[in-house]
C-alpha cells in the first residue's frame, strides 16, 4: 500500500502538501523546491520556513527543525505515530485523495524472544511482512501489548550470555541466531543501531567480547559505541571485519557463503585468534576537553594549511560580495585553479596544493564550460546545477538538509579542502536574506565543514550601499569578508575590473599590509591569452592625485574624483613636495612625471598563475 500511495504522488508532492498547508501559500522557489508557512503546532511561522521537495516528498522546517517524508508529515499533523499508527496514516492519505487500495494487513514473519536470567519471557521483537520491526510484551491469556512500557530491556539470549565466557556481539537477532548455529554465544541489543545502553554491560563484565559490525558506516559506528561502553568492563575486546561481505552485508550473509558450517566456524575461530586487542575511541567528557591555557597551547595539532597567504587557509569561511557582473565567478575560478596548482594569485603567495570544487547554481552548462576553457582550467572539480538537473537530480539547495548531507559526504570522500558556492541567491532560494534565523541552519553546517578541515568561499551580491546583501549575522562566523568595489575611474568597456577590499579578515597584525586594497583586471594580452593584472590601489591612488594636481585641479575636486578624503589628498601632496615629486606650485618634477607614467600592475597569465 505504501508503494501505491508513493507512486500516486511521485514527482508531484506539491499536490499532497498543498492540501494540508495553511493559507494556500505554497510557492515554488526552483524546479523542485517549494516553501510555505509551517503547519505544526507550537510554531508561529511568520517567514515561510517550511520547505519540501516536489520530486521526493522530503520536508524540512528551518524554524522548528522538524523533518521527514510525506508519511511522517501526515502523522505529525494528525498526532499519529509512524511506528504504531502506520496503517492509519496510509489509510488516511488514501481516503483524502481517493486512492483505491486493498488493505494489506501486516503479517508476523518471525518473533525473537527476550527473556530474563531464568528464561522468563519479558518481551518479543517481531519481524513483520512487509518488512517492519515492532516490540510487544505479554499481558496474559495469549494477549499482547504492543509497546515496552514498564519493561527494562535486556540483551538477546541473556541466560546464555551469563553462562558463557566468550560472547559475540552482532547487529540484530537474526545474526545472533546465526552465531548460535556455530555453537557459539551471540547477542545483540533490541531496537537496532545506536540503541546500546550502559545497563547491558553488567552480564558482559569480565568476559571476552568479540564485536562483528555490519559492513556499513552506520553499523561500524554502532559497534564502536558498544566498544566505548564496554571498555574497562569486558575482560577483552576484539573487532572482526568479515571478508567478502557486500556493502551493508552482515554475519548471516557471510555465513551463507559456506556450504559447511563447521568450516565457517573454523575460519571465524582463526580470525578471532589472530585479532589483536581492540582499543575503542575514547569517550570524551567536558573534563577531558576543558584545559588550562598552558596545556591547551601545548596540544600537538597539525598546522592549518595556507592556500593563499595570509587570508585563505584550511577551515576558513570567506564571503566575497560584488555587484552583478563584477567578475566574482572569474575571480573564484581563478583562485580555485591557483590553489589546486599550489601557485600564487595576485599579491598572495601560494601554499600547499589541494583538491578543490566549484559549485555553480545559476549558469547554463555551456557557459560554465566556456569560462573553464577560457581560463585553461583542468584539475578542479565542477558541480553545475544545470548539468545535474538535466539528469533529473533535484536542484542544489543550501536550505535542504538532504543536499547538505550529500555534498558534505562528497567533499569528505574526495579530499576536497576548499570549495566555492556560486552564489547564495541561486543556491539558497526562498530564504529571507534579512532574517538571521533562516540562515542559522546553513551557518551551522558551514561550521561543521570547518571542523572537518574544509574551507568554504561564498559568492554573494552587494546591496545598494555596496555592502553584502542581507543579515549581518551571515558574517558572524566567517573569517574573511571581501567586497569587490568599482574603481573610481571604471568604465563598462573595461570589463572585469574591481578593487578587492577586505572588510573583515582574521590575520595577524603584521600581515595587514598583505590584504590592503588591490585592483584586479582580467584582460587579454597581445597574444589573446587571458591574464590577470593587479596592483596596489594605494600606489595607483597616489599617482592619480599627483597627476590631477599637476593639471591644476583643486584638492576637494581631486578627493571627489579619486574617492578619498580631502585630508588624504593634502597628505599625498605634502609628502610629494618633500620628496621632490611636486614643485611648490604643484607641478610634477621630472622624477614625479616618471613616477606617474610607470605602471605598478603585475601580469598573471591565468594558466600559470604566480
Amino acid at each position: 500500500m505504501k508503494e501505491t500511495i508513493r507512486n500516486y504522488f511521485q514527482g508531484n508532492y506539491l499536490t499532497f502538501y498543498s492540501k494540508y498547508l495553511p493559507n494556500e501559500n505554497v510557492k515554488k522557489t526552483g524546479k523542485d523546491e517549494c516553501v510555505a508557512h509551517c503547519p505544526f503546532p507550537n510554531h508561529e511561522d511568520k517567514n515561510a520556513s517550511f520547505t519540501f521537495n516536489n520530486q521526493t516528498g522530503q520536508y524540512y522546517c528551518h524554524g522548528c527543525g522538524k523533518k521527514g517524508d510525506f508519511i511522517h508529515f501526515y502523522g505529525k499533523i494528525n498526532s499519529l505515530d509512524t511506528k504504531v499508527d502506520f496503517g492509519k496514516i496510509l489509510k488516511g492519505i488514501a481516503t483524502d485523495f481517493g486512492i483505491t487500495w486493498t488493505e494489506q494487513r501486516p503479517n508476523i514473519e518471525k518473533t525473537y524472544d527476550y527473556v530474563d536470567e531464568t528464561g522468563n519471557l519479558l518481551f518479543q521483537v517481531v519481524r513483520m511482512k512487509p518488512k517492519d520491526f515492532r516490540q510487544r510484551q505479554p499481558v496474559g491469556n495469549g494477549n499482547w501489548l504492543w509497546n515496552l512500557k514498564g519493561i527494562e530491556p535486556v540483551l538477546y539470549n541473556l541466560p546464555q550470555v551469563i553462562k558463557a565466557n566468550e560472547i559475540f556481539i552482532v547487529e540484530g537477532e537474526k545474526d545472533s541466531d546465526s552465531i548460535v548455529k556455530l555453537g557459539l554465544t551471540g547477542t545483540t541489543c533490541p531496537m537496532g543501531v545506536r540503541k546500546w545502553k550502559d545497563s547491558y554491560n553488567k552480564p558482559l563484565k569480565g568476559k571476552d567480547v568479540v564485536l562483528i559490525p555490519d559492513n556499513d558506516l552506520e553499523g561500524k559506528e554502532h559497534m564502536a559505541q558498544v566498544a566505548i561502553s564496554l571498555n574497562g568492563q569486558a575482560k577483552s575486546l576484539k573487532w572482526i571485519e568479515l571478508p567478502g561481505v557486500p556493502s551493508k552485508g552482515d554475519f548471516t550473509d557471510w555465513l551463507a557463503t559456506f556450504d559447511d558450517k563447521s568450516e565457517a566456524g573454523e575460519k571465524l575461530s582463526i580470525m578471532v585468534e589472530g585479532a589483536g586487542p581492540y582499543e575503542p575511541p575514547k569517550k570524551a567528557t567536558l573534563e577531558d576537553i576543558i584545559l588550562q591555557a598552558k596545556d591547551f597551547t601545548a596540544l600537538d595539532l597539525p598546522p592549518k594549511n595556507t592556500f593563499l597567504n595570509p587570508w585563505l587557509t584550511e577551515q576558513s569561511i570567506t564571503l566575497i560580495s560584488g555587484w552583478r557582473g563584477t567578475g566574482k565567478t572569474w575571480l573564484a575560478l581563478s583562485i580555485l585553479d591557483a590553489v589546486n596548482k599550489g601557485q600564487s594569485f595576485g599579491p598572495w603567495d601560494s601554499g600547499k596544493s589541494t583538491p578543490v570544487l566549484f559549485c555553480d547554481g545559476e549558469m547554463p552548462t555551456q557557459d560554465v564550460i566556456e569560462r573553464i576553457k577560457e581560463l585553461g582550467i583542468e584539475g578542479i572539480y565542477i558541480y553545475s546545477d544545470a548539468y545535474a538537473n538535466s539528469f533529473g537530480l533535484p536542484r542544489a539547495n543550501l536550505l535542504s538538509e538532504t543536499w547538505r548531507t550529500t555534498m558534505k559526504r562528497f567533499l569528505l570522500t574526495h579530499g576536497i579542502k576548499l570549495w566555492v558556492v556560486d552564489n547564495l541567491a541561486s543556491l539558497a532560494p526562498g530564504i529571507d536574506e534579512n532574517v538571521k534565523r533562516e540562515w542559522d541552519p546553513v551557518n551551522t553546517w558551514l561550521l561543521e565543514l570547518r571542523f572537518a578541515d574544509i574551507a568554504t568561499m561564498l559568492l554573494h551580491h552587494t546591496n545598494k550601499e555596496g555592502g553584502q546583501r542581507g543579515t549581518s549575522a551571515r558574517e558572524d562566523n566567517i573569517d574573511n569578508s571581501i567586497i569587490l568595489k568599482r574603481p573610481f575611474d571604471y568604465t563598462p568597456d573595461e570589463g572585469c575590473k574591481f578593487i578587492a577590499h577586505f572588510t573583515k579578515a582574521r590575520v595577524r597584525t603584521k600581515d595587514l599590509n598583505l590584504i590592503a586594497d588591490t585592483e584586479f583586471q582580467l584582460r587579454e594580452d597581445e597574444k589573446g591569452q587571458l591574464i590577470w593584472t593587479w596592483g596596489s590601489v594605494r600606489a595607483e591612488t597616489r599617482k592619480e592625485v599627483l597627476r590631477l594636481t599637476d593639471e591644476g585641479m583643486k584638492g576637494s575636486d581631486i578627493a571627489g574624483a579619486v574617492g578619498v578624503t580631502r585630508q588624504y589628498v593634502s597628505k599625498i601632496q605634502i609628502q610629494a613636495k618633500q620628496e621632490g615629486l611636486l614643485s611648490s606650485s604643484g607641478k610634477l618634477s621630472p622624477t614625479g612625471f616618471e613616477l606617474v607614467s610607470e605602471t605598478n600592475l603585475v601580469d598573471n597569465p591565468v594558466d600559470s598563475l604566480g
